[in-house]
């Protein structure tokens, strides 16, 4: 997506995809409606097929219910005369050839009008007490007829009486004249077998016929019935997957089933996505083209001219080929601005150099000057040092020439390293120590000097406070130094270390015994603190113990600058 968004090519593809958007998706949906258009007759043709293989059965079925509704009123009329109801009954047997059995059932379950076996009682038939409870027409299937003894169809009507159910008029269709009547298979595109079924979802095909196992699960069946007309694709009571139309004969009593292999759904062709694929290549065609042209005309043009700013970004200030004449006026515009504008720069750039030339030379210049002048000032102080006689006043310039010699020593270091912005800082620490413990070893042969010194970043102007501030801290060291125990030399320790953006000075003696707060007095204090003070540092000295040994230390903490 990322390319996408910052790629010329990716955005032009991008812009042509929602370009011939619409025009793909037209294709898709006329080629997904022609498909589904296929299917619908495909599994129309299933459920014509199905209601085909079964026109006598329903015909004869329908004829039944029909009959029933008929004979309703004249078996009403006849119920207080049983045997002249009977008669009237059997007379409609007589001349009906597929019709068994009729008969009138009350709501005691007793049968007290029938074409044959008047007085039979089903009130203990559970079938019977669920057709009182919810009366309507159906068809149901009863292994073994309770006249006949053999497999039979019955049409239920319910007969009503003052807005009451007052028992069922019902007629017995052998099952055996429903098989003689059935259409045999004509072509492959029938359905192998087919099934009547009820509003239950009940078959009326006799359950012990081998071709039973062709049904589906009653569960299954019972509630693509509810539906009504539909193809679906289920598990045979023997375990196979069988394909299966329903279709409604009568509504809501009766319903016909189709079997078929469950291959025979596959016959529908799948969905063709070849057509899909023209409008695909289409836009892969559109996409290759623009972006070869963009690539041609532009994108490696545009590649030359980024090539370009590059070297002259890294410094590559030479070379700067123009761009060739093919390419288009708009890019060879750019490409002649920024020529002109790196020419300039070039020529700044140059002069810029010139004159930061001058001005390190003018710096380093300045510095040794102060180095040579503050020798000179050093030097006097030795001579003038070495005509006095009092003790105190020679202590006096002592410390004056020291702090000359240090201020020297840190013009020296700057004249050396020549750096105008963030310098090394544990340079002049080091040299400021090299220098005092080469003139204090004389004093202290047997001093016994610890160091860890880090690179630590400062600028210039915090160098020199920072500096003759840890001159004046060694001063004082050196000044109160002295052995911790008497089998032991006196130890100094001085370390410069940064950690979290903070660096750290500590300048620690050894001494004989724990300090009082006099020894932080005097001169050397005041300038210390007048230094912190100046580069806003934080200044901390007292007794400290180090390894068990009583001591002295000055620590200086202050924000560091990277280097």
């Amino acid at each position: 997506m990322n390319w996408i968004r910052k790629r010329l090519a990716g955005r032009l593809a991008l812009l042509l995809t929602l370009a011939l958007a619409p025009l793909g998706l037209i294709a898709i949906y006329y080629e997904y409606e022609g498909w589904r258009t296929q299917v619908a007759a495909h599994h129309a043709g299933m459920i014509t097929r199905t209601v085909d293989a079964v026109t006598g059965q329903r015909a004869l079925l329908e004829s039944a219910m029909l009959s029933a509704e008929s004979l309703v009123p004249s078996v009403l009329e006849r119920l207080d005369d049983p045997d002249a109801c009977s008669e009237h009954l059997a007379r409609f047997i007589s001349q009906s050839r597929f019709f068994a059995f009729v008969g009138f059932i009350d709501a005691e379950g007793v049968v007290p009008c029938a074409s044959e076996s008047t007085g039979l009682n089903i009130a203990a038939d559970e079938n019977f007490e669920h057709a009182l409870a919810e009366p309507r027409s159906s068809f149901t299937l009863k292994p073994s007829g309770s006249v006949t003894e053999q497999p039979v169809v019955l049409a239920n009507m319910p007969v009503f009486e003052n807005g009451s159910v007052s028992g069922y008029l019902v007629i017995s269709i052998a099952r055996q004249t429903l098989d003689l009547i059935a259409t045999e298979r004509s072509d492959d595109h029938a359905p192998s077998i087919s099934y009547l079924v009820n509003h239950n979802g009940e078959t009326l095909a006799n359950t012990e016929d081998p071709s039973a196992e062709l049904l589906p699960a009653s569960e299954t069946l019972q509630g693509f019935v509810q539906s009504g007309d539909s193809v679906f694709s289920a598990l045979a009571a023997n375990g196979t997957e069988r394909a299966y139309a329903l279709a409604e004969l009568a509504p809501g009593t009766l319903y016909v089933l189709g079997s078929w292999n469950a291959d025979y759904l596959d016959d529908v062709p799948g969905f063709n996505v070849a057509r899909i694929a023209f409008p695909v290549l289409m836009w892969a065609a559109s996409v290759a083209v623009v972006m070869l042209a963009v690539n041609h005309m532009v994108v490696r043009h545009l590649r030359l001219l980024n090539t370009k700013l590059r070297r002259f970004a890294l410094g590559n200030r030479d070379n700067l080929a123009r761009l060739p004449d093919e390419a288009p006026g708009e890019l060879r515009e750019i490409d002649s601005t920024f020529t002109k504008m790196a020419r300039l720069i070039r020529r700044d750039e140059a002069e810029r150099e010139d004159a930061l030339r001058e001005k390190s030379l003018l710096l380093k210049e300045v510095h040794h000057r102060v180095k040579n002048n503050l020798q000179l000032i050093a030097s006097i102080l030795n001579l003038q040092m070495r005509r006095l006689h009092d003790p105190e006043a020679r202590a006096i310039v002592q410390s004056v020439q020291g702090r000359v010699r240090s201020l020297a020593s840190i013009h020296r270091t700057l004249y050396e390293q020549g750096r105008a912005t963030n310098t090394n800082a544990t340079e002049f620490i080091q040299s400021i120590l090299v220098e005092t413990m080469s003139m204090a070893q004389a004093e202290f042969p047997d001093l016994e000097v610890t160091t860890d010194l880090q690179n630590v970043g400062l600028m210039p102007d915090r160098i020199i406070p920072a500096t003759l501030l840890f001159a004046e801290a060694l001063s004082n060291a050196l000044k109160h130094v002295a052995p911790p125990h008497p089998d032991a030399p006196p130890q100094l320790k001085v370390s410069f270390s940064s950690e979290g953006g903070f660096a750290e000075l500590r300048v620690w003696n050894s001494l004989s015994d724990v300090p009082q707060e006099s020894a932080a007095s005097g001169l050397g204090q005041e300038l210390m603190t007048a230094f912190a003070l100046q580069i806003h540092a934080d200044l901390e000295s007292g007794p400290v113990e180090d390894a068990g040994l009583h001591g002295w230390e000055m620590r200086l903490r202050l924000v560091e600058e990277p280097h």
